[in-house]
């Protein structure tokens, strides 16, 4: 059978996300939509058909809607680390590595409010 080997858990979420290649001529930037998938606190598996090169680095976008009715956005910045091309759904893997936009919240419970 299979062995986990995270660190840590993973959600199932599907929550639409934003995303872009960052470009060394910011000049130019490609925008992408994906949905998340297999979410969890070190990355996530992005369902997309944009596949990015292994080693690409990501900029994320997740809106949510807090508990006192505010829309919050956070970034987060990632790392390609795989891409499934071949099978369905066609997606990277994603392993974050700095977050913005948290305020005081930490991004366990910015989870946790993308799932409701």
């Amino acid at each position: 059978m299979f062995e986990e080997k995270r660190k840590f858990k993973r959600i199932a979420s599907n929550v639409r996300v934003g995303f872009r290649k960052e470009q060394a001529d910011r000049e130019t930037e490609d925008y992408f939509q994906g949905v998340a998938e297999d979410c969890g606190l070190s990355g996530m598996f992005l369902t997309t058909e944009h596949l990015m090169p292994k080693g690409s680095i990501v900029s994320l976008s997740f809106q949510f809607t807090d508990n006192e009715g505010e829309t919050v956005v956070i970034q987060a910045q990632a790392v390609v680390r795989w891409t499934q091309r071949f099978r369905k759904p066609k997606g990277m893997g994603l392993e974050f590595f700095e977050f913005s936009g948290l305020g005081d919240r930490n991004f366990e419970e910015c989870l946790q409010q993308l799932l409701q």
